[in-house]
């Protein structure tokens, strides 16, 4: 019996196919919409993302793209910026360092918490051309300006990008010098900012022709951002014995109030060369370098005694110095039909910095007043010092990294790739905590050194060397099944080590109550020296007291810590794309990504192993009306097992355990649409929804349930359900001027902050909000005039929630980090 053809009618009418994005993808697939990409059509974005140039609509990867004219377009320069254009990007921006500390994740893979030195590494990479810029308190900030393209890879890209790629990758693409072409270029901005200061933008760049066969590009930019939170002055009584009200103690913050008082200050350069040694080698080096300092605190008081919105009462210095420069090499070239490339980069970051505490000591430590622990903190003469606490930050990252990969002749029917990795970081961290002036003698971190302690005042130390290497080979192979249908499976076989040395915790002096007992780590029958002295204050729990030895480790007063894990693993990418017709393409992927694990600082609290992301993942990319409209998407479902959870422990330390699965399912959608030859609309959007798959709880040692801190079925904290934005962008022609009109919104959704449901009832959802920026411009010849407005509803919801220290103590005074308020603008920029 002849069967029945169905027409491209017939299939749209199949309830399954009613919705408009399958009734598009149905159309497109059915090769008769005559949609030959014409010079009026939509400009080609090419992007790199596996790790070869290629039309963003052939890549089968949901990749969210921003190239050069769009990031100018947008006024996009720093990393808030950009992610808030990147639907399928979810960020915790930094209260207290305002730059290079923020958190990034994708596709809802987060359960918050991590950042700390020694807990996880990231499960979203970040990279800056050919080197991950991946630390774990954050990525670099880089400051935008020459920059060729941001892309968003969405998904597990473990095989290619190996560590920290779990959940996906953000590839920063810098400009490239040109040889044979000159090319320059500058702007000039000012700004205001409704509830602050004035700031201001220099940029510039130019691409220098230095021979027939080589040439230098330079970059250059100076920010100063102005600041709209006041610490506004105040009073705060720390009370003391409630019988007697003898050492209540207040301070004020007289000397540090002051207006306006987060503002960030920017100064970067780039050069870099590019040299063809014959018509198949070429040579890239290049050199980066950026330095930023901010100054006080980027949230503000939320809670019901705050000196009002867009302020604080601290009591303590705030302020970062982040410094940092990069070197890299890539060598490209050609051995018979095969391509080689190797990429080496080093980079060296420093950060300084100072947070008040003042809540911490107020909520927390004030506790320890009364009762068992009265006169926890004194000075040499019995009485009680300022009680007000700060926390000072000391960072020295260096990172080097070394890729070489060849692959085979992109035009054959099978071809290939082959790749090694090798990287290392090193994190020397040091974070005094307290920082008491006039703190006792006896209590001190290094008393017994002969020149005096090298910490006075600190009630706390870390002070640790972390190590973290991975080696890996990598490889992938595709084949052409047929013309149209093509796949390709790949792989990667790694080997992590992180190593930790050095010390954490309190003095000798820290409590009078606790007296040696020859059972502590560093007695001689425990293999310690015995060489303790108590100097008649006894002995703490943490900290000196868990050293085998009084001999000094570096700069710390000795080592209790000395641990390290290495692993062996691999993980898996298979990918069917089906080319469909010149204008459709339709793909089918498993993939998987990991982070590697770790260890503690706590040796009682044991290690943490690599957690795994495995993808389920459908999508297409479709053209339309000779390629004016693009709208490509994805559906996924991503099952994250037995993930790595960041959690306070015993006596208030951070530790990590892998914990508990969960699943996030969701769709991810593009529309690029040239709705007239003056008309640009773009909107992307993304739907997530995540779930436990079993109970977060708490344990004891004997491995029984003490806390279910949130069941089966909570949704993971920090994604919304929802995040999309729309850009709309018209031209036309003013008399003898180009001009323009740009509107852009986006929106995200409530979330909830923690995944604990008791932490996130004491601290709240973050709420849902949205931004709209309006701008309009004139050009002529070489130059443009702008004026823009960000932010023109002044939007003042919370972005992101966090407290000094446990919810469950400093809760009751949360801090918000809300949008920058309305900025007004005005641009300046002239090529040549």
């Amino acid at each position: 019996m002849k069967k029945k053809q169905c027409s491209r009618t017939d299939l749209i009418s199949q309830p399954i196919l009613k919705t408009p994005i399958a009734a598009a993808v149905v159309m497109a697939l059915s090769g008769q919409t005559g949609l030959a990409q014409d010079s009026g059509g939509l400009e080609e974005i090419v992007v790199t993302a596996q790790k070869r140039s290629e039309n963003l609509q052939d890549v089968p990867i949901s990749i969210e793209a921003i190239n050069s004219e769009k990031l100018e377009e947008l006024n996009i320069r720093n990393f808030n910026d950009y992610v808030r254009m990147l639907p399928s990007v979810a960020a915790t921006p930094e209260t207290g360092a305002g730059a290079g500390f923020a958190k990034v994740y994708m596709r809802g893979i987060v359960t918050g918490g991590d950042g700390q030195a020694t807990t996880s590494q990231p499960s979203v990479g970040t990279y800056l051309d050919e080197q991950p810029i991946t630390t774990i308190q954050g990525n670099l900030d880089l400051h935008l300006y020459d920059i060729a393209r941001v892309e968003a890879l969405a998904g597990p890209q473990g095989t290619l990008y190996g560590a920290s790629s779990q959940a996906g990758t953000i590839r920063i693409i810098t400009n490239k010098p040109e040889i044979g072409e000159f090319s320059s270029g500058y702007a000039l901005e000012a700004n205001n900012v409704s509830e602050g200061g004035d700031g201001y933008v220099v940029e510039g760049f130019v691409n220098l022709p230095i021979s027939d066969r080589a040439a230098v590009r330079l970059v250059g930019w100076r920010s100063s951002e102005a600041g709209w939170i006041d610490n506004v002055a105040g009073t705060r009584l720390y009370p003391g014995d409630a019988s007697t009200r003898a050492d209540d103690f207040t301070v004020d913050n007289r000397t540090s109030a002051k207006d306006d008082y987060n503002t960030l200050s920017t100064t970067g350069a780039r050069a870099a060369l590019r040299v063809e040694l014959d018509d198949n080698w070429t040579l890239t080096p290049s050199v980066q370098y950026q330095q930023q300092r901010s100054n006080g605190f980027w949230g503000d008081d939320l809670s019901d005694f705050a000196p009002g919105q867009y302020a604080v009462t601290h009591f303590r210095e705030e302020y970062s110095k982040d410094k940092w420069y990069q070197g890299g090499l890539t060598i490209e070239g050609k051995i018979g039909t095969f391509d080689l490339t190797y990429a080496g980069n080093y980079l060296n970051r420093d950060v300084d910095a100072s947070f008040d505490y003042s809540d911490y000591s107020y909520w927390y430590d004030n506790a320890y007043t009364t009762g068992y622990f009265a006169g926890l903190f004194l000075n040499n003469a019995g009485g009680r010092p300022n009680p007000a606490h700060s926390f000072v930050n000391n960072d020295a990252y260096t990172k080097q990294s070394h890729e070489l990969r060849i692959s085979s002749d992109p035009e054959r029917r099978v071809r290939g790739l082959l790749g090694a990795f090798y990287q290392k970081q090193k994190h020397d961290f040091e974070q005094p905590f307290g920082n008491i002036a006039g703190l006792a003698d006896s209590m001190l971190m290094n008393r017994d050194e002969p020149n005096g302690t090298k910490y006075p005042g600190v009630v706390y130390l870390n002070s640790l060397d972390r190590v973290d290497t991975d080696e890996a080979i990598f490889g992938q192979v595709a084949f052409d099944i047929t013309d149209s249908l093509e796949l390709t499976v790949g792989a990667r076989f790694f080997k992590p080590e992180v190593t930790v040395n050095g010390f954490f915790g309190f003095s000798l002096g820290f409590s009078r109550s606790r007296a040696p007992s020859g059972s502590e780590p560093g007695a001689v029958a425990n293999g310690g020296s015995g060489a303790f002295s108590p100097m008649g204050q006894g002995w703490s729990s943490n900290g000196e007291y868990r050293c085998k030895s009084q001999k000094a480790y570096k700069d710390a007063p000795c080592q209790n810590v000395a641990k390290g894990i290495d692993e062996s693993e691999n993980i898996g990418r298979v990918n069917l794309r089906w080319k469909a017709s010149d204008d459709a393409m339709m793909y089918l992927t498993w993939s998987e990504g990991y982070r590697p694990g770790g260890i503690n600082r706590n040796p009682f609290a044991g290690d943490y192993i690599s957690d795994f992301l495995t993808n389920y993942e459908f999508g297409w990319k479709t053209a339309w009306m000779n390629n004016r409209l693009q709208l490509n998407g994805a559906l996924f479902l991503q099952q994250w097992d037995d993930f790595q959870i960041s959690f306070q422990g015993a006596n208030g330390i951070t530790q990590v355990a892998n914990g508990p699965s969960a699943e996030v399912s969701g769709i991810e959608t593009q529309l690029q649409w040239l709705a007239a030859d003056a008309l640009m609309i773009s909107a992307t959007a993304s739907f997530y929804n995540s779930e436990l798959k079993s109970n977060f709880s708490n344990f004891d040692a004997d491995g029984k349930v003490t806390r279910i801190n949130a069941p089966k079925g909570t949704s993971l904290p920090i994604t919304p359900e929802f995040k999309g934005n729309v850009v709309a962008r018209y031209s036309f022609e003013m008399g003898d001027y180009n001009a323009h009109i740009q509107g852009a919104v986006s929106h995200s959704g409530k979330a909830a902050a923690r995944l604990s449901l008791a932490d996130n009832a004491i601290i709240g959802d973050i709420p849902a909000n949205t931004i709209a920026d309006l701008s309009a411009g004139v050009s002529k010849n070489n130059y443009t005039v702008e004026v823009f407005i960000q932010n023109l509803t002044n939007e003042d919801s919370v972005l992101y929630k966090t407290a000094q220290c446990a919810e469950s103590v400093c809760g009751v005074q949360p801090y918000g980090v809300r949008p920058q308020p309305r900025t007004v603008g005005m641009k300046f920029t002239q090529k040549f």
